[in-house]
């Protein structure tokens, strides 16, 4: 077949029928072409793949649909081949609909009625990468201006739909697809339409992915401040697509933790680019940072690693047990002070040890569980270990 209008509407129906495969039934969720508009006039590009809920419109005389953003899942815009051209092509695509969201979702007193989407996991996502509460269930803490930019940021991303570039084939080599991102970066310095909320969640080219660490489900804690917003991996794309969409069914509509299989093997990510918010002569905007590594660097590490829980000395055992109970453990909790010192160890440095396990966060003086069901468990051998395991994850390492 020779007709490029054809192939391409082949590559659009495979991606069609993967996406239906890898959605659970019984959720109403239905995957269509078409359009994104916000309810008040505004329309997105024309779209390969939306995963949508709710009720749409279905054009006259064609297959088209268009849906309003807030029912719309996800969106995956389709190459045959993805290049530079394409990418550039597939990231404006894509924007339209970013553009259209955040109008939508930023409108004032616009009302999102959706209760299955909560801020608790954007409020939770930024605790995990800074070590700060966030909201005290009441209200925002008062946060300086990078951090603040960044929980915004984290909450647009939440309620935002999941935006995938998918090339079925593409670059050769992960360098190439790498300096080929921050070719485009370069050239559209200080523009608008390229802070972390444009970017697309996903971008797959062959055998090679760019992702996004939004926590949604991959999550980067600060490095000096710093975001480390991209990373690149050679992972098989199509677990990547999975996790991004079952993670926000996840949230919606709670999937339950029977949805994850083993979940013993987690990604390693190369980082490609990291943000950070500033303010430049009065304006507001993105810092980037672009980490060129040459292709034996990144060859040099691995696309996954074994997960394993944390392991904690006995003090943090004994504060993550007086947490897990629901006792305070505050920096001026004489109790607390008087036991560490008994032992020879500093509050200050238990607590360093506590932040790295983000499990925890500080609330001012005191410290906070942040993990939905932090268990622990000592070891035959003595060792302590604490994890996450909302999931049911640290019990099926233990069983193993």
């Amino acid at each position: 077949m020779k007709h490029a209008p054809t192939i391409g509407d082949m590559y659009e129906g495979l991606s069609v029928d993967i996406l239906n495969r890898v959605l659970p039934g019984g959720l109403g969720l239905r995957v269509v072409s078409g359009f994104a508009h916000d309810g008040g006039g505004r329309l997105s590009g024309q779209l390969d793949c939306m995963v949508v809920r709710g009720e749409g419109e279905k054009l006259p005389y064609t297959d088209s649909h268009v849906w309003h953003v807030k029912d719309v899942i996800a969106v995956v815009e389709v190459k045959k081949t993805l290049h530079s051209a394409e990418l550039r092509d597939a990231f404006s695509q894509l924007n339209t609909v970013s553009e259209i969201e955040h109008a939508y979702y930023q409108r004032a007193g616009e009302e999102l009625d959706d209760p299955g989407r909560s801020m608790g996991p954007s409020v939770r996502t930024f605790s995990e990468m800074t070590g700060k509460i966030a909201w005290d269930g009441e209200k925002f803490a008062a946060l300086p201006f990078e951090e603040d930019a960044l929980l915004q940021t984290l909450l647009l991303e939440q309620v935002s739909s999941i935006r995938v570039v998918v090339g079925m084939h593409g670059f050769k080599r992960e360098r190439a697809f790498r300096r080929s991102m921050i070719s485009y970066l370069e050239e559209n310095v200080a523009r608008t339409g390229f802070g972390p909320a444009n970017f697309p969640q996903l971008i797959i080219s062959g055998g090679f992915s760019l992702v996004k660490t939004n926590g949604r489900p991959f999550m980067a804690v600060l490095v000096d401040g710093w975001w480390p917003f991209y990373f690149s991996t050679p992972e098989n794309p199509l677990r990547l697509l999975m996790e991004f969409i079952w993670t926000r069914l996840d949230e919606v509509y709670g999937l339950g933790w029977e949805a994850w299989g083993e979940d013993l093997e987690t990604e390693v990510g190369r980082t490609l680019l990291s943000f950070r918010a500033v303010r430049v002569d009065g304006r507001s905007g993105w810092a980037v940072k672009a980490h060129d590594f040459d292709q034996k660097a990144l060859d040099s590490v691995p696309a996954t690693r074994q997960w394993s829980p944390e392991f904690v000395g006995e003090e943090e055992f004994v504060l993550l047990t007086r947490l897990n109970q629901g006792q305070e453990v505050c920096r001026d909790d004489p109790e607390v002070i008087s036991w560490l010192k008994s032992r020879g160890v500093e509050f200050d440095d238990v607590c360093d040890r506590l932040l790295k396990t983000h499990l925890v966060a500080l609330s001012g003086q005191r410290l906070e569980l942040i993990a939905k069901e932090c268990h622990l468990a000592i070891l035959p051998t003595g060792e302590y270990i604490a994890a996450e395991n909302s999931t049911g994850r640290l019990t099926r390492w233990l069983s193993q």
